[in-house]
């Protein structure tokens, strides 16, 4: 088959769906290399991706054009279609709810699977931006019956789907993410690498992007019901780039003094320096409201660093019993958490055994989650909806 994946609304600094795409791509070029992928992606971005084997292509388009959300939404439904046609795509990835709604007069032949990540725009309105939200609960409206298969990236999402749209194909299937083998791997952030971002001492990790469904304001306030003394002795390192409504995060900050100098904001870091942070880290913590998946609850675990989340949503599920949990709303709750990470983490550097083997299990967990299982699985949705389209 000839597959086109639509890569052009991935951002250069890659979270969430732009991870999501990196991993698949990773995941397809180490198992097909039968069918034939054409990967359209933004001309300012052409060095985000890894090199293509032989049966990639890479598609260059202009950002100049497609960076102005307005204007990509106008290519999408006119001209990329008629590049599909012409590169006689058998079947088109849309990773992000969307999909070229002109494709039955332009390339009909054409099977579309898309990526439904959750249902928040629906049922957690007030964690997206209002125009946002609204243009989102179009398209899954419009996508849903029209394309031949959707995918998710949990079984919580996957419920979730059938109560907000109506399907062409109801057979909605679950495609778990993976994690580099860096995390697994890797090694521990040096002091130097660690003074690049003015942290040093024993320190909690959060990575995420800054806005309302992360809950940051939450684990601050966790953070803050830590004794004085854990506090002196642990800072709280915040990692991610500023998402909308990110001035009540910094304002908790400021308005409590006894956090000056604590808690640190490094902005957004790249790979390079962001996975041996995460693996220095005494503590991981990623306690959103919700989320379709939460990578970085299994980054957090493959790195070998205790993991406070959620309960709820895909958080509970995809932690499968080796995280510590706490309730977002509950800021009590997250402390209490912290603290029992903290208390695991001395324990496994003094070398407890009960301590090492609850965070090898979190590891060996994590290990089930790999990109090149995930990309089988989305290989097998472009197939089934190859056939949906054709009646077979």
């Amino acid at each position: 088959m000839r597959i086109a994946i639509d890569l052009t609304s991935t951002p250069r600094n890659k979270t969430g769906i732009g991870r999501y795409m990196l991993g698949l791509i990773e995941g397809l070029r180490k198992t097909d290399r039968e069918n034939e992928y054409f990967l359209f992606v933004q001309d300012d971005d052409l060095d985000g991706f890894p090199a293509p084997e032989s049966n990639f292509t890479i598609v260059p388009v202009k950002s100049r054009i497609l960076r102005k959300q307005y204007i990509r939404i106008i290519w999408e439904q006119v001209v990329f279609p008629w590049r599909l046609r012409k590169l006689n795509i058998d079947v088109l990835h849309s990773p992000n709810f969307t999909m070229p709604y002109t494709r039955s007069l332009v390339c009909n032949k054409m099977a579309v699977v898309d990526t439904f990540h959750d249902m928040t725009y629906f049922f957690l309105p007030e964690f997206h931006v209002g125009w946002k939200r609204e243009f989102f609960k179009a398209y899954i409206k419009l996508t849903a019956p029209r394309c031949e298969k959707i995918v998710t990236v949990s079984k919580n999402s996957a419920a979730d789907i059938p109560k907000y749209c109506k399907l062409k194909n109801p057979d909605v299937s679950v495609t778990y993410m993976g994690v580099k083998s860096d995390f697994f791997e890797g090694a521990k952030a040096t002091p130097e690498v660690l003074s690049k971002y003015g942290v040093s001492g024993r320190y909690i990790y959060y990575v995420g992007t800054l806005e309302p469904r992360k809950n940051v304001p939450g684990l601050i306030e966790g953070y803050k019901g830590l004794p004085k003394e854990i506090r002196d002795e642990y800072s709280l390192v915040i990692t991610g780039k500023k998402g909308w409504l990110f001035d009540e995060i910094f304002r908790t900050v400021e308005e409590n003094p006894e956090l000056k100098g604590r808690v640190i904001f490094t902005g957004f870091v790249d790979d390079e320096d962001m996975v041996p942070m995460m693996k220095g880290a005494s503590v991981f913590a990623y306690v959103s409201f919700y989320e379709g998946f939460g990578l970085p609850v299994i980054e957090g675990m493959a790195s070998g660093v205790p993991t406070v989340t959620s309960y709820g949503s895909s958080l509970e599920e995809i932690a499968g019993g080796h995280c510590l949990l706490s309730t977002p709303r509950e800021p009590s709750t997250i402390t209490d958490a912290l603290l029992r990470g903290i208390e695991i983490s001395k324990k496994a550097e003094e070398g407890d055994q009960q301590a090492l083997s609850l965070i090898k299990g979190a590891e060996d967990h994590a290990r089930t989650f790999n990109w090149e299982e995930f990309a089988l699985k989305t290989e097998a949705a472009y197939k089934e909806a190859y056939e949906v389209r054709h009646g077979r």
